[in-house]
């Protein structure tokens, strides 16, 4: 293994989860021999039993450097040209490769651990686009939302003139305040009066 892998393991509340939804199965189960309704809720909480399991058992995300792998199954960085998140909790995620190949990354894990994967996968998908947005894009307003917020929005403000222009812009406010004549209602609302 390489020395910069991150690994993503799924999390142990989906299993928690999935024992108790069994348990509440075999109590439904146990109430229905008196009420036969009580199926109904039995059936209900066994699937969801086998739907956490089956998250449960997901396989360990590794990202290193060069490529990331699920479970056993190796993908260079190289290869991903879309990236489309449909769920958040528990992460599911489309990805497109080349040659027309998909593959479907369902991870369960933390709130904190699935902001980190998919911080790498966007970071490390450098030929993708994420939701129909390139790469290049993506971090171009990533990074000018991320200064926006800083510090509850009094961060550094987007420079949207040069510096010359700036100066130039200051210099021709100064010359109409010092005429007088920076507000142009001022002058009609006095000649209105004449």
């Amino acid at each position: 293994m390489e020395p910069s892998v991150d690994l993503y393991q799924p999390s142990r509340m989906y299993a928690r989860a999935g024992w108790a939804a069994f348990a509440g199965s075999l109590v439904c189960v146990l109430c229905g021999l008196g009420a036969p309704l009580a199926f109904i809720p039995a059936f209900l909480c066994f699937l969801t039993g086998i739907a956490l399991a089956w998250l449960a058992t997901r396989p360990i995300i590794r990202v290193s450097v060069g490529q990331f792998n699920i479970g056993e199954r190796a993908i260079a960085w190289r290869e991903v040209r879309e990236i489309n998140s449909r769920f958040t909790s528990p992460l599911v995620v489309h990805v497109k490769l080349t040659n027309a190949r998909n593959k479907l990354l369902v991870f369960p894990g933390e709130p904190e651990r699935i902001a980190r994967l998919m911080y790498q996968l966007r970071r490390r998908s450098y030929l993708a686009s994420f939701d129909g947005v390139g790469y290049r894009d993506y971090w171009l307003w990533s990074s000018v939302t991320d200064a926006d917020n800083e510090e509850n929005g009094l961060g550094t403000p987007v420079r949207m003139v040069s510096t010359e222009d700036e100066q130039e812009i200051e210099r021709i406010f100064q010359k109409l305040k010092s005429v007088g004549r920076s507000d142009s209602r001022k002058d009609d609302a006095t000649s209105n009066r004449d």
